[in-house]
């Protein structure tokens, strides 16, 4: 019989004086034996991890997540479950449990936003794709993706830039050179004709010229070629926790199913996907009934200046350039703005509620303050409160009916404190049909 790790130490315990004692002629109860390895085994199974589903109507059904099915449809809870119908579901996320922050390792930046974790070493350049292993891919065999799809290949940190922020500043940035970063900051512009796991090499100026890997920081593909490796129809983001060296993934997922132990599916660019349900932090659905604010183009951004400083909204990011920090969560959606910012858009004509989670970025510092509002068409919406946001404390959540309103605008005011790092995350920022 084989047990599990944890019911193995009671075993052990049991297996010394149940020895012992037979060889003294005394043979203990068999159905007690039976019970203690029992009780043991049961101790050591873990509880399915319980999930949040948040739907189109803004209902949220929790409890664990039984069945996902190829048209994004879901069952959760106990007993039976409820079922929950694709069409209907916004975000699927573990109860209680904060969002991870984006990788911070050797990974793939594509041009659709996810974040990829690759096995050091493994990246090489065959024609027009990239192969390389990740631990959250094909069982870490080796994959391959189109050069026209990626954005960035992060190898290690620079001396001259927040390694975070420059993550986000070469993901955005357009190119019409391929660029090598260097770890001393230094950076060279050509055409990449070569990767394996010794060298990078580019022609330039009709020249070749190699750099050593353990010298380079990042390879940052030219944009003018850039294709988005997106699915037409509804598609799924799956976002991975663990210690498995995928902690912080963000893999788009063209197809996914779910039989209440793990989920698998296809990347959208047919790479094999499969994890555990215990390391899925979340699946959020694209495409469909939502509408994310920062895949919209603005009406217009007002700022306010205190003094002379300018602080420009940001696009799935901070206003600081860093990634989206509320309450120990790393989102991947929303916009930044700072006090006091205003950002209007125009309503879709299909859509009848906005929703989002509005708080001070964790990074703002311990004087940070500021006061919310939303606008429908110039008035003044009721969040529920004042509004009032400060350092420590809990973020605001925001629902509110927007049918027949033609612009909406965020707006980011001086709190208690004024202007002092109010920095203000709008993040899961979504119109909803």
């Amino acid at each position: 019989m084989t047990l599990p790790r944890r019911a193995g130490r009671v075993h052990a315990l049991i297996e010394g004086p149940v020895t012992q004692t037979i060889s003294g002629g005394s043979h203990p109860p068999l159905a007690l034996m039976a019970a203690l390895l029992l009780g043991a085994a049961c101790n050591a199974a873990e509880p399915p991890p319980a999930f949040a589903v948040r739907t189109a109507d803004g209902k949220v059904v929790e409890g664990p997540l039984q069945v996902l099915t190829p048209d994004w449809s879901v069952r959760v809870g106990a007993g039976d479950g409820e079922r929950v119908a694709g069409a209907d579901v916004l975000t699927v996320r573990r109860a209680g449990r904060p969002l991870p922050p984006l990788p911070a390792r050797d990974q793939l930046l594509l041009t659709n936003g996810d974040r990829i974790p690759v096995v050091e070493k493994s990246a090489r350049l065959v024609g027009e794709r990239l192969r390389f292993k990740s631990p959250c891919l094909d069982d870490g065999k080796e994959v391959g993706v189109p050069l026209s799809a990626v954005a960035v290949l992060w190898l290690a940190e620079t001396a001259s830039e927040n390694p975070e922020r420059l993550r986000r500043r070469l993901a955005a940035e357009s190119r019409k050179r391929d660029v090598v970063l260097l770890r001393n900051g230094d950076t060279i512009e050509g055409d990449l004709t070569g990767l394996d796991d010794l060298s990078v090499r580019l022609e330039v100026n009709k020249e070749g010229k190699t750099v050593e890997l353990g010298r380079t920081a990042a390879v940052a593909l030219s944009t003018d070629l850039a294709v988005p490796p997106r699915p037409k129809g509804v598609y799924g983001r799956v976002t991975l926790d663990g210690p498995d060296g995928a902690e912080g993934a963000r893999v788009t997922l063209a197809s996914a199913t779910c039989d209440g132990a793990a989920l698998k599916g296809a990347t959208a660019f047919g790479a094999p996907f499969s994890a555990p349900l215990a390391r899925v932090a979340a699946l959020d659905l694209c495409q469909g009934r939502a509408t994310y604010l920062s895949d919209l183009k603005s009406l217009r951004y007002e700022f306010l200046p205190y003094l002379d400083d300018r602080w420009d909204y940001a696009r799935d990011g901070s206003t600081t350039g860093l990634d989206l920090l509320v309450a120990g969560s790393a989102y991947d959606r929303g916009v930044g703005l700072h006090s006091h910012g205003r950002l209007t858009f125009a309503v879709p004509k299909d859509a009848r509620r906005f929703e989002a989670t509005v708080g001070l970025d964790d990074r703002a510092g311990p004087r940070a303050s500021a006061r919310v509002r939303v606008l429908a068409d110039g008035k003044a919406l009721d969040l529920g409160g004042d509004g009032e946001l400060a350092a420590g404390g809990a973020p605001l959540s925001v629902g509110v009916d927007v049918s027949g309103v033609k612009e909406l605008t965020l707006e980011a005011d001086y709190g208690r404190r004024g202007p002092v790092q109010g920095h203000v995350d709008w993040v899961d920022a979504r119109f909803v049909k």
